[in-house]
């Protein structure tokens, strides 16, 4: 069905069950792209904290976790049949937030899924922190699959049940 999934993660829990939902749901011949968007740690670390932080090392260390990440959804994505590519985006390089760093490396490449695991925050807490899985709904040319915060994580093969909280959204 789908040839080309991006996947966007980060170290949180909702990102381990999309790469979850992806082991399931991705067929065997489909080329499945991780990425993970490291953030600058000058925009990330108020200036009051810079004296006591050597921002290039934070940097450093962000790039260096990002790598890890992706290299463990590899790890855990090879032998399903798939082909698996990684790439870092690094914001301090693209000068663009989060879901336009996404939503670009999905045309680009281009991509004919986007899957990522969103928070599921509501009221105040989604107003104030805003949502990387929103912005993307609203921007993408394509369909993006959120897998929420509470389904639980399938195991990879299994394929008789449905993911119950799995959200497709276009």
């Amino acid at each position: 069905m789908y040839q080309h999934i991006l996947l966007a993660i980060d170290d949180s829990p909702t990102s381990a069950k999309a790469l979850a939902e992806i082991s399931r749901i991705a067929e065997p011949g489909a080329t499945v792209r991780v990425v993970n968007v490291v953030e600058d740690p000058v925009l990330t670390f108020p200036s009051v904290y810079s004296g006591y932080y050597d921002i290039e090392s934070v940097r450093d260390a962000m790039l260096e976790a990002g790598r890890e990440l992706l290299a463990n959804a590899e790890r855990q994505l090879s032998g399903h049949g798939v082909e698996v590519q990684t790439r870092l985006l690094d914001l301090r390089e693209l000068a663009v937030d989060i879901a336009t760093a996404i939503h670009d490396e999905s045309s680009r490449w281009p991509a004919d899924l986007i899957v990522l695991g969103t928070h599921g925050r509501r009221g105040a807490r989604r107003l104030l922190m805003g949502s990387v899985a929103e912005q993307l709904v609203r921007t993408a040319t394509q369909p993006v699959l959120l897998v929420r915060s509470d389904a639980p994580a399938q195991p990879a093969g299994q394929t008789t049940q449905p993911a119950s909280q799995a959200e497709p959204q276009h």
